[in-house]
């Protein structure tokens, strides 16, 4: 058999927040992972592994999700290509960067980062950058007006 991508969507029985993304994103740093918060509000994580079959794909990602500290609540494996053709039905939001949240609310990077630690601005952490939806930013920017 030759090797293909899976993607692996994980959701964990935590909350997601600037305090636990670097260790959400720490097990899954070599596998092209993201951290971010599930439709349910619980911390979601979502990488991919090479696998010769789904069932390898699935023993690799409980081998990876093993390594967290808090309990696996769902997760699901899909080939890349699937994975990818249930993202092009989805129509994203609008997302900013720190910097464009910034320019917009006509404050600094920083503040908007603190915004983000302090749970006032939502984000999710990719890698190692936080992404805002711009509605989130328009929401903030109407509580502080």
């Amino acid at each position: 058999m030759t090797a293909q991508s899976y993607n692996v969507i994980a959701e964990l029985d935590t909350e997601f927040g600037p305090e636990n993304a670097e260790q959400l994103l720490g097990p899954i740093a070599d596998y092209s992972g993201a951290a971010g918060r599930s439709e349910l509000g619980h911390a979601e994580v979502i990488f991919t592994v090479p696998a010769d079959s789904v069932r390898q794909a699935n023993s690799t990602a409980l081998a990876i999700l093993e390594t967290y500290p808090w309990p696996l609540r769902s997760v699901r494996v899909l080939l890349t290509a699937d994975y990818d053709r249930l993202l092009d039905g989805v129509d994203l939001p609008p997302l900013l960067s720190v910097q464009e949240a910034a320019d917009q609310l006509g404050i600094s990077r920083q503040a908007v980062l603190k915004a983000i630690t302090a749970q006032r601005l939502p984000a999710i952490r990719v890698g190692g950058t936080w992404i805002v939806r711009e509605s989130s930013v328009r929401a903030l920017s109407q509580r502080s007006a």
